[in-house]
């Protein structure tokens, strides 16, 4: 009798850590699915235009990708992505731009598109940006 009751607590403790394991988990393969894609979008501060951000998944669940810019005069620039972070429905950016310097975007993820902020140099620049599918 004693060794069922010990039994049934092992088995009890078991699933309860498995159950608080499953909530702290990072980005499930059904959450990468919702963030790789091709996203376009805007982004706005000193200057303004469009983007194109195309996330991708690697074997290893690494998620990488590139951004293209057009700003409204016509400049266009493409840069591949030295970072993505994708956790609890927030994506973090990180890309070298062409003329020097680090971009970061960071962003949340509702109603199927992402809205955040950017910056550039630590600083030297800001501004919004969005995107949706």
């Amino acid at each position: 009798m004693a060794f069922k009751t010990l039994l049934s607590v092992v088995l009890l403790l078991t699933l309860t850590v498995q159950a608080v394991k499953a909530q702290n988990s990072p980005a499930t393969s059904d959450s990468l699915t919702t963030l790789t894609g091709k996203w376009a979008g805007t982004f706005d501060g000193p200057a303004s235009g469009k983007l194109e951000l195309v996330l991708n998944q690697d074997n290893n669940r690494n998620v990488t990708g590139k951004i293209t810019a057009i700003n409204n005069s016509g400049d266009q620039y493409s840069a591949d992505l030295k970072t993505v972070i994708w956790q609890n429905g927030k994506l973090t950016i990180t890309y070298t731009y062409p003329e020097g310097g680090d971009v970061n975007l960071s962003g949340n993820y509702a109603k199927s598109a992402f809205k955040g902020t950017w910056e550039l140099g630590g600083g030297q620049a800001t501004g919004t940006w969005q995107a949706s599918r």
